[in-house]
């Protein structure tokens, strides 16, 4: 096993051992649990570390050399811009909150950062191949049928 990085913090390391999992790299932590019980030996132990076997270690440095992705799951069908972000709250949360009844309604709309447009939840998730799905000809509550 051999160190690839190294850090202060055991959630940087987590996240960068999920990022290599996710890459089909397999990555184990040391010492996490000596930085999370003594925060203040970090530096003095060389933090946390990341480590992965002596076969990956350049795939494991390529795939944390990459930027990261700048565009998420949400793209807006009509611009194009991955920025896209659901609404926190929908016309019928705002008023049961208002009058003092919470309601658990979820939201199904988005919006566009980049062009300004209101969009629906589903037309802006992306499926295998970059394919969008259009949600409008479904109903609501009506699930779309297998192929």
């Amino acid at each position: 096993m051999k160190t690839i990085a190294s850090f202060s913090k055991p959630e940087e390391a987590f996240l960068v051992r999920a990022r290599l999992q996710g890459n089909g790299v397999n990555a184990s932590i040391r010492d996490e649990h000596i930085v999370s019980a003594y925060w203040y030996y970090s530096n003095a132990i060389g933090g946390v570390r990341v480590e992965v076997e002596d076969d990956d270690v350049e795939r494991a440095r390529e795939i944390l050399e990459r930027p990261p992705c700048e565009t998420g799951i949400l793209i807006c069908p009509q611009c194009g811009s991955g920025t896209v972000r659901i609404r926190e709250l929908n016309v019928w949360t705002a008023v049961a909150l208002t009058i003092g009844f919470p309601l658990p309604v979820k939201s199904r709309r988005a919006d566009c950062l980049s062009c300004k447009r209101s969009l629906f939840l589903a037309d802006c998730l992306m499926e295998e191949g970059d394919q969008r799905s259009l949600s409008r000809s479904i109903p609501p509550r009506a699930k779309p049928a297998k192929q």
